[in-house]
């Protein structure tokens, strides 16, 4: 079963809007965008969130699991309240998001149609790549012509007279996430700033910002807006050292599967981008007989931002970590396998057949999937050359779905010590697996609609509201990627010398 592969890819940033938020007086914004210029009578706004409600409630499999039957009935009350009157599409869309958002579920998403995708693809968005630490907005690279007022390095203020933290206020409602977790938020927001900008905040074509450094100097620069096309194209020398320090940083690992030794043969890493490829069963076998053959002693697995991917994938890493038979999933839950409003959804006919024969009724409503339909739920058994030594994992809000589920049945087969931030995804598992589009008639709005509810085969102190916590915080900043420094890896290797048998 195919889990959710893009790194936390929510489509919000392709579709909100700019709302809630006054222009500053001294900020030009731009002329509308055509393709939010829709116009929606009050019938057909309201007849739209019925229709998403009516979905949610009868096929969403988690609407409840991190948000109770009471709150969600509240939130779909308050959020149609607003659809009183005829609006635009802009209007009506972070309506439908904040709904989706209060469901605490990262799969939960939102997609932008070809009009809006567009129209951001050629929008002046803001200039500067960002890395979240905490709740500070740090520079990672300054993607103007030739600006050298605003280093990477820096810390962002604020932007058109906004504090930063206005800003993340006004992001923050309408991000989804898993549960109680921050730092999948903060990832979404890292990769996506610019563009949260543009669509919640102002559409200007000029940003005024002001930065500090670490010596608490602060400089302000006018900064012009640039498209992606003049994102990737421009080269801005004040670049060079966050540029060098990412390739020292990930410059190894340019393939989706890759591994290396950080001291032969004793200490291996392996890097995954995603839990996909039909080459994928034959290179972790492949990879894992050669850690045996040179008698590796320490195997550091680097899942951070890694998005997902292939259950079963997940399920076959964790079978080369150990030498006994284990459970991956506990149990997964549907709540119908015959939808009624099928003619909303990209829904093939072929589907309930296959659901009928692979699941059996739930007593307390709904249904169990069986083994017959998704293998992650059988026994899973050892690899064919398991790796027994110290095992480290390097995790963050970018670690999520199928790699979140591996990072939980792992802790809990307690074979491996993790080091970085919590993962993005939650520890006792995830809505996700058959995952439908739902189409609003009239806004033509696309909603993912998760239909499975996996809870993985784990127990511990995590806390269903969470992901997987490190045994080891260490955050990635910016002052160390300047330096070349990968501080979590740092720490992996450190901890593995320290366990290493003295000869």
């Amino acid at each position: 079963m195919m889990k959710k592969c893009l790194s936390r890819a929510l489509l919000i940033a392709l579709i909100l809007l700019p709302v809630g938020i006054a222009p500053h007086p001294d900020t030009a914004r731009a002329a509308p965008i055509d393709a939010t210029a829709q116009k929606l009578t009050a019938a057909e706004a309201q007849s739209d969130f019925d229709l998403m409600r009516h979905a949610l409630e009868e096929a969403h499999a988690g609407l409840y699991r991190y948000t109770t039957k009471a709150e969600m009935d509240r939130v779909f009350d308050a959020r149609r309240t607003k659809l009183n009157r005829p609006m635009d599409k802009g209007e009506f869309m972070p309506v439908i998001q904040e709904t989706l958002a209060r469901i605490r579920c990262g799969h939960t998403s939102m997609n932008a149609d070809e009009g809006m995708e567009t129209a951001m693809k050629n929008a002046r968005t803001f200039p500067l790549r960002v890395l979240m630490e905490g709740t500070r907005v740090m520079v990672m690279l300054n993607d103007t012509p030739g600006d050298a007022t605003i280093r990477p390095g820096m810390e962002v203020v604020e932007i058109n007279g906004r504090k930063v933290s206005d800003i993340l206020a006004r992001f923050w409602p309408l991000l989804s996430g898993d549960g109680d977790i921050e730092t999948g938020k903060r990832h979404d927001i890292t990769g996506r700033f610019a563009k949260y900008y543009w669509w919640l905040v102002e559409q200007p074509g000029e940003f005024t910002v002001k930065a500090r450094d670490d010596a608490g100097t602060t400089v302000v620069a006018k900064l012009a807006g640039v498209t992606d096309a003049e994102r990737k194209k421009n080269q801005n020398p004040v670049n060079a050292a966050m540029m060098a320090g990412v390739g020292k940083v990930m410059g190894w690992s340019r393939e989706d599967l890759s591994v290396r030794f950080l001291k032969e043969p004793e200490v291996a890493e392996i890097h995954l981008r995603y839990f996909m490829g039909d080459n994928y069963p034959k290179w972790v076998e492949d990879t894992f007989r050669m850690l045996r053959e040179k008698g590796t002693k320490t195997l550091i697995i680097d899942m951070r931002g890694n998005g997902g991917g292939k259950d079963e994938y997940g399920a076959m890493l964790v079978s080369y970590l150990t030498d006994k038979p284990f459970r991956y999933f506990d149990h997964i839950d549907i709540k119908t396998i015959a939808p009624s409003f099928k003619e909303h959804l990209d829904w093939d006919a072929n589907v309930e057949g296959h659901l009928r024969d692979g699941t059996t009724p739930n007593p307390a409503g709904g249904y169990f999937v069986t083994a017959k339909l998704h293998p992650g739920l059988a026994e899973q058994q050892p690899g064919k050359f398991p790796f027994l030594g110290k095992v480290f994992v390097l995790i963050e809000g970018g670690t999520f779905s199928t790699a979140a589920d591996f990072c939980a049945v792992t802790r809990h087969l307690k074979r491996a010590t993790f080091i970085g931030e919590e993962t993005g995804g939650g520890y006792y598992g995830n809505n996700s697996g058959m995952m439908p589009t739902l189409t609003l008639p009239n806004s033509k709005l696309e909603i993912r609609l998760p239909m499975y509810e996996y809870w993985n085969a784990v127990s511990g102190d995590e806390g269903k509201r969470h992901g997987t916590m490190p045994d080891h915080l260490v955050e990635m900043r910016t002052a160390d990627v300047l330096r070349g420094v990968d501080a979590p890896l740092d720490l992996a290797m450190k901890l593995a010398a320290e366990s290493a048998p003295s000869k």
